[in-house]
């Protein structure tokens, strides 16, 4: 069991109005072509887009919508009550509502923003429910009882939700196990790395599911606990899962370099020097000048500093960008704003 007043906390914002979730016990049944071609929802399956395309919705089934967003898919489990769609984002943890037209052909998500249906399509079979002692709570009682009751759940328990699907509580169980094994943030607040086990869970999770984003977890947690070579097999199936995200994609590309040679070059013993980029990222490149000055995108001048064999630089925020140089042409980032980044020089 796990009781830290945090991690409470973090469960009680993603369990705010938990009773509009009904999640999904294998999502990978939705993919199978379903024995009828017509949902029972007013809302019609199909692909629903805004301005041109800029916002794309894809109704799945009666109760699953893939949405796009900013971060990479989600999947919304829904329900249509009284002209109004509301749901559960799978995996954020969030719950939310949305106004849905009398004929189920478009949808208004607020902000003057109106999703038509474009591409009408048959319906998927319709989710179903996990069999747990948590959901039933959180679906007939209020907000505290469901919030006990998730508090009280075991983390082996956490994990079989995870495996059945459910992205947004294989979000929740890198916390989970932190918190059960007394691991505490190391420099700079960046989480302890988690053990053989636990990558193990995670890594069978992204396998075995369809969302992009618990294979994207996967290779986050293996970068932190600098098991970098597993970082790419994961971003490979975000970047080919059903819902896939084509961020993944990109960054499955980009560490196409980083082999097991690259890891073994040993670190240069002076500060890099030159062009160094990477094609995604809020950070895409860095200048490094002779004295040791860096440019970065749309960052104030920073001053490099070689200490232990790592690159770091102060940034705006207080703390340090931090890189591990290989050989003298890769920089392999290390600190939370560069999880999964590896800059390439470039020569042109």
């Amino acid at each position: 069991m796990y009781r830290h007043p945090r991690l409470r906390s973090r469960i009680a914002q993603s369990l705010h109005r938990l009773s509009a979730v009904l999640p999904v016990l294998l999502l990978s049944a939705l993919l199978a072509p379903a024995a009828h071609a017509q949902s029972s929802a007013p809302l019609q399956c199909g692909l629903y887009e805004y301005d041109g395309g800029r916002g794309q919705m894809r109704v799945l089934s009666s109760n699953l919508i893939r949405k796009s967003a900013l971060n990479g898919p989600e999947l919304l489990y829904y329900k249509v009550e009284n002209g109004k769609l509301g749901f559960y984002n799978l995996d954020l943890g969030l719950d939310d509502e949305y106004k849905l037209a009398p004929d189920g052909k478009s949808i208004d998500v607020g902000f003057e923003q109106v999703y038509v249906l474009k591409t009408p399509a048959p319906c998927a079979a319709p989710t179903e429910l996990p069999q747990t002692k948590v959901w039933p709570l959180c679906w007939k009682a209020g907000l505290m009882e469901c919030l006990d009751a998730y508090n009280e759940t075991s983390v082996k328990e956490l994990e079989s939700m995870c495996a059945s699907g459910l992205p947004f509580v294989c979000k929740k169980l890198p916390d989970a196990w932190r918190e059960a094994a007394g691991l505490e943030p190391g420099e700079g607040g960046q989480p302890a790395p988690l053990g053989e086990a636990a990558h193990k869970t995670l890594q069978a999770a992204c396998l075995k599911g369809i969302s992009a984003s618990t294979c994207t977890l996967a290779a986050e947690e293996a970068w932190i606990a600098g098991r970098y070579l597993d970082a790419r097999p994961m971003l490979q199936h975000a970047c080919a899962a059903p819902i896939s995200s084509s961020d993944a994609c990109t960054l499955a590309d980009s560490l196409t370099p980083l082999t097991a040679e690259a890891l073994a070059q040993a670190a240069p013993a002076q500060l890099p020097q030159g062009t160094f980029k990477r094609p995604i990222g809020t950070l895409r490149e860095l200048v490094f000048g002779a004295d040791g000055n860096v440019k970065g995108t749309d960052l104030p001048a920073m001053k490099a500093r070689l200490n232990d064999g790592l690159v770091r630089m102060q940034h705006n925020q207080g703390g340090d960008y931090v890189f591990k140089p290989l050989g003298d042409r890769l920089l392999l980032g290390i600190d939370y704003w560069n999880r999964l980044a590896l800059f390439v020089r470039n020569d042109g």
